[in-house]
This record gives structure tokens, C-alpha cells and sequence, in this order.
């Protein structure tokens, strides 16, 4: 039966033959590989025209998803030709300047990533260790219209901007407080935020979860620190001040990655077992969080006397401001 056992790379030619029957003439079909964090990588198609510098890309996998439950490959075109247009269609981010420091320095944004995780990439990068993490730095491109792109500074920018990586994270942590403020909400918080946005949850269901969340939160407060962009979220990890205020609140207390958007911090005095939130981080980083969207598989203590933040069962204890911001 068509497409249900067919190989990846068969159906990736059938693809191209099919896209380019109805490519209009002039543009250039090509299959290339984008590497995403934790060195997950993604097969895309790319549209090129010769008056373009910026080309958008669409992920095939889905559509290969699609084609093996038995899709159309006529109908899978069709899609790919109309969200070509649709990207083609958003604001233009400008990023003409990105050559130039001083007019992007203010753009330069803080993205925590897993060190081990990320070894090769890394390579190609500066950065800065923090426990096992790697702090590196993204250029943000918005528009009006909150559309949004970023780029990863490389070795190679940096030596064309002639600046230090001490230099960069300097900035990079000043924009941070404008570009990204921070942002903590309780769990409960943060769920009803979500919940009341989802189209897809009726009013009786939504009434009787609300109150559940109500009722729970006063039993067990859990609280999320992300940023009001809800992106790169768990560089939260170096804002001191912040860490130190809810130690003042809470005392010791645990910080669960949720992923690199964000950070669940857990008062010790009313937390499980050190075991059962280890077991916790591996079932959602395995089930719920996407791959490339995994900042660790630690759990993590922030200790209220000294202010170190240390990773369980691990010797090694370090505060923020050893990173000199």
C-alpha cells in the first residue's frame, strides 16, 4: 500500500520530483540538514529564488509522518507550495548588520545549553561553562509584529566584532534585563495562563481544572522562572539576585530544567524525595520535552547560606557570580 513502507529516502526523491513539476521557473529545490541543539539534527527544503538572501525552510519529517498514514503525496506538495508562501509573506527580519557589533550589540541574547550534549557544536562557538552547562550567545532579530529569528554568534563573528568572550556575556546579561526580564509565576499560575488560551478545552472542563489548580496550589507550590519572551527562559540559572530573592522566601530549594525556555524551582521544605524529582526530569525530558529543547537530566540545589547552586549528588557547588556579571 502506497507510502506505508516506504524508506525515508525514497519518498524524500518522490518529493523533489513531484515539488519541482509545479516550481515555478527560476527557483532552486534543495534538501539540506539543520542542526538543532543537543546535536539533533533535521532534514528541510528549501525554495531559493537568485533575488534572495533569506530563504525559509520547512521540516520535512512531518510530512514523510503524514504520507505513511496515507496521505497524498499530490496534497503533501500542495501544503509545502502554500506554507512556502505563507513564510514568504511575514515581515522581513533585517539582519543586514549582523557584521557590524555596534549596531547589533543591543540584540545579543544569553541561551543556556548542556555542555556534554553539544560538544561539536560547541567547537564552532564562544562560550562560558556554568556546572554543566554552556553559556553561549544568539543575535535576536523582531519585527512589529512579533515575529521572530535568531542567529548563534560563531568564533568567526566574533573575531570579525574584535571583542572578547568576556566582553560579550558582559552585554549580553545588560540586554538580558530588557530584552528578556525575567518572569516567576507559581505552577498553578502558569497553567491557568494556558489553560484559559486553549481553544480546544471546553467551559465545564475548564471550570472544573481551574479549581483543582486552586485547591493544589496552596499544598504544594511549585513555581516556574522564565522570561515574558518564554525564550531561553533557563539562563535564569545566572540571575543571581533573582535566585537569592526567593531563597529569602523559601530557603534551600530545588531547580528542575524544564527545558533550555525554562526552570521549576521547588522550596526543599516542601519537595519530594531527591530520587522521585530525578525520576521526574528523565520521564519529561524522555516524553514531553522536545529534543532539542533538553537542557539536562540533573536536578539542582540552590543553597540560601551560601548562595551556591549545586547539582545533586555532585561534589562540585558554584555560585552565579562567578561569572563575573
Amino acid at each position: 500500500m502506497k507510502g506505508l513502507s516506504m524508506e525515508y529516502n525514497k519518498f524524500i526523491e518522490l518529493l523533489k520530483t513531484e515539488l519541482m513539476k509545479v516550481c515555478a521557473e527560476g527557483v532552486k529545490l534543495k534538501i539540506d540538514t539543520v542542526r538543532k541543539n543537543n546535536d539533533i539534527s533535521y532534514d528541510v527544503i528549501t525554495l531559493n529564488r537568485a533575488d534572495e538572501c533569506i530563504t525559509p525552510v520547512i521540516y520535512i519529517r512531518q510530512f514523510y509522518d503524514n504520507y505513511c498514514n496515507g496521505e497524498d503525496i499530490g496534497d503533501i506538495v500542495q501544503q509545502i507550495v502554500n506554507l512556502d508562501i505563507e513564510n514568504r509573506n511575514l515581515p522581513e527580519l533585517d539582519v543586514s548588520d549582523i557584521f557590524d557589533y555596534y549596531n547589533v550589540k543591543d540584540k545579543v541574547i544569553i541561551k543556556l545549553i548542556n555542555r556534554s550534549q553539544n560538544e561539536k557544536m560547541l567547537k564552532t562557538l564562544p562560550f562560558k561553562e556554568y556546572l554543566d552547562f554552556a553559556v553561549v550567545f544568539c543575535i535576536l532579530f523582531e519585527d512589529n509584529n512579533n515575529n521572530r529569528a535568531t542567529s548563534l554568534v560563531s568564533n568567526d563573528l566574533l573575531d570579525k566584532w574584535e571583542i572578547t568572550t568576556e566582553e560579550l556575556f558582559e552585554q549580553a546579561m545588560t540586554n538580558m534585563k530588557f530584552i528578556c526580564p525575567v518572569e516567576l509565576k507559581s505552577m498553578n499560575e502558569t497553567m491557568v495562563e494556558l489553560l484559559l488560551n486553549d481553544d480546544n478545552v471546553d467551559d465545564d472542563t475548564r471550570s472544573d481544572i481551574l479549581k483543582h489548580l486552586e485547591e493544589d496550589d496552596t499544598n504544594y507550590p511549585m513555581y516556574v522562572l522564565t522570561n515574558t519572551k518564554k525564550m531561553y527562559g533557563a539562563a535564569a540559572f545566572l540571575y543571581e539576585e533573582e535566585l537569592r530573592s526567593f531563597a529569602e522566601k523559601f530557603g534551600d530549594f530545588y531547580i528542575i530544567p524544564s527545558s533550555i525556555h525554562e526552570l521549576i524551582l521547588i522550596p526543599e521544605s516542601i519537595s519530594t524525595s531527591e530520587q522521585e524529582m530525578v525520576d521526574m526530569v528523565k520521564e519529561v525530558n524522555d516524553n514531553q520535552v522536545e529534543p532539542e529543547e533538553v537542557l539536562s537530566y540533573n536536578v539542582y540545589k540552590y543553597y540560601a547560606d551560601t548562595g551556591c547552586v549545586g547539582i545533586i549528588n555532585k561534589i562540585k557547588n558554584i555560585p552565579p557570580s562567578v561569572l563575573k556579571y
